[in-house]
C-alpha cells in the first residue's frame, strides 16, 4: 500500500512539473500547423545540393512528429525525389526535437538544456546528412506502415476543410498530435515514476563513477523503447531526481527518441545499411560529446535550476491546473485507444 501511495505521489509530482509546458507547446504546434504544410516541406527539401543536409536539419527541428510519425513524411520526401542527405538529416532532427518538446524542455530543465538539446540535434542531423553519399538508383515506391494510429503521422494536406483557424489549430494539436503522444507519454511517466522508486543508491553511485558505462547503458536502454521527444522528458527528469549526472540524463533526453529499433529498421529499409550506420554514429558521437561538456565543461549552476525545481514543494495554481488538464486529456486519449483496441479484437 505504501508503494502504491508513493507511486501515485511521484506520478503526480512529475505531471505537475511537465503538464503545463506540454500544453503550452501544443498551442505553438497548432499555430505552426496553420502556416507550415507537408507540401511546403517537400518543396524545399526536393533539391540535392550542398545545403541539403542543412535544410533537412532546420526544417526538422520545429516539427512535432514522433520517431515513427516522421516515417510517412520522410518516406514521401524520398519518393518525391528529396536527396538522401536531406532525408537523413530530417530523420534525425524531427524526432529528437519539435516545438512542443523544446518548450517543455525549457520549462522543466531550464534554458541551457533546451538550447543544448536543439544544437545537438541540429549538429547530429547536419553531420549525418553531410556524410551520406547520394544514390541515383530508381526509388521503388512502397507503402510504409506507420506505428502511429492517428493522422498526425501522415495526414493529407490536400483535404480542404472549411473551419475557423482556431478550430484547425486546436484539432491538429489535440486530436492529432496529443492523441498520438498520449500513450507513449503515459508509459514514459510510469517508467519515470518506477525509476524514482526502484533505482538503488549504490546503482546511482556506480553510474556516476563510471560515466562511459552509464552513457552506453542509456543507449542500450533506449533501443527497445519507443519514446518520443516529449515522453523522454519525465524519464530524464527522474534520472536527475535520483542523482544521476546531467550528462547521462541529457543522452536519454536527446538520443532516445531517435535511436529506437523501429526507427532504425525503417531507415535501413528506405535508405540502406550505410546510411543507418552513419545515422547512429552521428547521434552517438554528438550526444556523448555534449554529455561530456555538460558533466565536465559547462557551469554546474546551469543545471541547478532543474534540481531546485525538483526539490521545491510549492507549485503555482497554473502548474497544478496545467497538470490536471494534461492528465485528464492524456487519460481520455489513452482510454479511447484501449477501448478501440479491445473492440477491434472482439470483432
Amino acid at each position: 500500500m505504501e508503494f502504491i501511495l508513493n507511486f501515485l505521489q511521484n506520478f503526480w509530482e512529475l505531471s505537475v512539473m511537465i503538464g503545463l509546458y506540454v500544453l503550452i507547446g501544443l498551442i505553438f504546434v497548432g499555430v505552426i500547423h496553420l502556416y507550415i504544410s507537408e507540401d511546403w516541406i517537400k518543396k524545399h527539401l526536393g533539391e540535392d545540393n550542398k545545403y541539403s543536409a542543412l535544410k533537412g536539419a532546420l526544417y526538422g527541428i520545429p516539427l512535432p512528429l514522433c520517431s515513427c510519425g516522421v516515417i510517412p513524411l520522410a518516406t514521401s520526401l524520398r519518393q518525391k525525389g528529396a536527396s538522401k542527405k536531406a532525408v537523413t538529416s530530417f530523420y534525425i532532427t524531427t524526432p529528437m526535437t519539435g516545438i512542443d518538446s523544446i518548450i517543455a524542455t525549457y520549462g522543466v530543465f531550464g534554458l541551457p538544456m533546451a538550447i543544448i538539446r536543439v544544437i545537438s540535434s541540429f549538429i547530429s542531423g547536419v553531420v549525418a546528412g553531410s556524410f551520406v553519399k547520394e544514390s541515383y538508383d530508381d526509388i521503388q515506391e512502397e507503402e510504409k506502415k506507420s506505428c502511429c494510429s492517428s493522422s498526425c503521422c501522415g495526414s493529407s494536406s490536400n483535404e480542404v476543410v472549411k473551419e475557423s483557424q482556431f478550430k484547425k489549430a486546436y484539432d491538429y494539436a489535440m486530436n492529432e498530435v496529443f492523441s498520438d503522444l498520449a500513450k507513449p507519454m503515459f508509459y514514459g511517466l510510469i517508467l519515470a515514476t518506477l525509476f524514482l522508486l526502484l533505482i538503488p543508491n549504490n546503482g546511482v553511485e556506480f553510474l556516476n563513477d563510471n560515466l562511459f558505462i552509464a552513457y552506453a547503458l542509456v543507449f542500450l536502454v533506449a533501443l527497445p523503447l519507443y519514446v518520443c521527444s516529449i515522453s523522454a522528458i519525465p524519464i530524464a527528469l527522474s534520472m536527475l531526481a535520483v542523482g544521476v549526472s546531467p550528462g547521462v540524463a541529457f543522452i536519454f533526453l536527446a538520443a532516445a527518441p531517435a535511436t529506437n529499433i523501429i526507427t532504425a529498421g525503417i531507415i535501413k529499409k528506405i535508405l540502406g545499411n550505410d546510411v543507418l550506420i552513419i545515422y547512429l554514429i552521428s547521434i552517438i558521437v554528438v550526444t556523448v560529446s555534449f554529455a561530456l561538456m555538460i558533466d565536465f565543461a559547462f557551469p554546474k549552476e546551469w543545471f541547478v535550476y532543474t534540481l531546485d525545481s525538483l526539490e521545491s514543494e510549492s507549485k503555482s495554481i497554473l502548474d497544478i491546473g496545467g497538470a490536471i488538464i494534461f492528465l485528464v486529456t492524456m487519460f481520455y486519449f489513452v482510454g479511447k485507444q484501449w477501448i478501440k483496441a479491445i473492440s477491434s479484437k472482439k470483432n
